[in-house]
């Protein structure tokens, strides 16, 4: 159990993304509040997560998609008694929140910027949902929502009681207090792309291999529902996101060339990490269908490396 002064070390850290449940204050989060009667039908209605049947208390990880299927942005949903709290990153807010205000004719529904009374604390591990009640106690509404494949809950909170929440989430135990530092680190161990690094506005959700998380194939009509579909049913993304192992040592800066031992390009890397598992680089990368497979063996600057997570349709 952690104090919440303290940072425990990387190692605790990856430990409890492991065995509990990694606790972080989510200070890059903005927040749209949406109210109404017809709130969530609405939402479902634009959001590629399906929250249709979800009661009060409930949550969800999504993606917000353009008309063409391609992300705008991720959101955590959390479902409240009188309120919908949608946890987005800040500098997709603006165009997010005009994007929505565009799609309301006649429904009962508002959509406000909420980020100067509301924050997030988010809890990533197999423990995340055990945390709810103490949560929920200390003043947040919280829900189970799992972005990363690991477990986990999110916390939107009015920003006075962000610490009181955050502290009674961090006294249960098997909970430890994670950095944003930290986060770059252990996501990049645990194939978890971040937007506006490994993905973007350019991608389909299947290109950053976050269909099995984030979309919901069995729900009604979606904004960007037909593409996202199509690629889904009727076709492949044409490349990838999937984690990679490089022997050797050194840095590989974004963009850096994958390629097959002939020298043909199939993709490029994202992000990159020392290999906490007896050296090496661990990577993030974009690998063309074909080769996005668990097994598959590439090169980058020089040095030999493998696949060995692919999400999804890989």
């Amino acid at each position: 159990m952690s104090e919440p002064s303290a940072l425990p070390s990387l190692d605790e850290q990856r430990r409890a993304l492991r065995e509990g449940a990694l606790v972080q204050r989510e200070e890059h989060l903005g927040t749209l509040v949406i109210t109404g009667s017809e709130r969530q039908s609405w939402l479902n209605g634009i959001l590629t997560c399906n929250l249709e049947p979800l009661r009060v208390g409930s949550g969800a990880y999504g993606i917000s998609a353009a008309k063409n299927g391609k992300i705008q942005a991720e959101v955590w949903v959390v479902l409240g008694a009188e309120r919908i709290l949608l946890a987005v990153q800040r500098d997709r807010l603006s165009l997010l929140q005009e994007m929505f205000e565009r799609y309301l004719v006649m429904e009962d529904v508002e959509v406000v910027d909420g980020s100067a009374e509301f924050g997030w604390v988010f809890a990533v591990g197999p423990k995340a949902g055990a945390l709810l009640e103490a949560g929920r106690t200390a003043g947040a509404e919280g829900a189970r929502a799992d972005w990363t494949g690991l477990g986990g809950a999110v916390f939107g909170a009015p920003v006075e009681k962000l610490e009181a929440v955050e502290g009674a989430l961090l006294g249960q135990e098997g909970a430890a207090r994670g950095s944003a530092a930290s986060w770059e680190v252990l996501r990049v161990e645990n194939n978890v792309g971040r937007f506006g690094v490994d993905f973007d506005e350019q991608n389909y959700p299947q290109e950053a291999s976050l269909e099995d998380l984030a979309v919901s194939f069995n729900k009604g009509c979606y904004l960007g529902q037909e593409a996202v579909y199509m690629l889904q049913h009727r076709g492949h993304a044409k490349k990838r996101l999937v984690q990679i192992e490089v022997q050797g040592e050194g840095e590989l800066p974004k963009g850096t060339a994958l390629t097959l031992p002939d020298g043909t390009a199939v993709g490029t890397v994202t992000s990159h990490v020392p290999n906490p598992n007896g050296g090496g680089v661990l990577a993030l990368g974009y690998l063309k269908f074909k080769q996005a497979r668990k097994g598959v063996e590439v090169r980058v600057a020089g040095r030999t490396a493998t696949v060995v997570a692919a999400r999804g349709g890989s």
